[in-house]
């Protein structure tokens, strides 16, 4: 009885996370794209370059830090460097390697889009959960995030 019990709830649980993925990251990925012309995905990396303290940054560190697969990275970077949002640099230590750097229009963007994206979120967030709530989504997704890099690391291939 209790394994079936904690079946209902994982299948419950699930569910639940499921609903606000379907419905929460396409709203906020449509909000970005209404009011700064980009996609969530060119948005996720204009912040993070915007915020790091040097520079550039290593395209795999990038991805890394993003939780991407180093192949998604290369894709997305190469549509921004096209569409000027970005640069791309051989990397001195290792020339096989690029450099990440935001341009002078992503960094436009990326601090008009901030301001924006952070009310909407605000708007999804704290106006419809209270604090403890709040720290409590923290820590389950910092718990789930990190089971996953421990036993499900992005570089492993799945079992055919």
């Amino acid at each position: 009885m209790a394994q079936k019990g904690m079946k209902e709830l994982d299948s419950k649980a699930w569910r639940a996370f499921h609903k606000i993925g379907t419905s929460l990251l396409p709203h906020l990925g449509r909000q970005i794209t209404n009011h700064s012309g980009i996609s969530g995905a060119e948005y996720v990396v204009l912040v993070a370059l915007s915020e790091l303290a040097v520079p550039s940054v290593n395209l795999n560190r990038l991805a890394s830090g993003l939780g991407w697969e180093i192949s998604r990275m290369s894709h997305q970077i190469t549509r921004m460097e096209e569409s000027g949002l970005v640069k791309k640099s051989k990397n001195a230590q290792d020339s096989r390697c690029f450099d990440v750097s935001i341009s002078a229009k992503g960094r436009k963007i990326a601090d008009s889009a901030v301001p924006l994206q952070s009310k909407e979120i605000n708007h999804c967030f704290s106006e419809v959960l209270t604090h403890d709530q709040m720290r409590s989504l923290i820590e389950i997704s910092e718990a789930i995030s990190q089971h996953m890099k421990t036993h499900q690391p992005l570089n492993m291939k799945a079992d055919k």
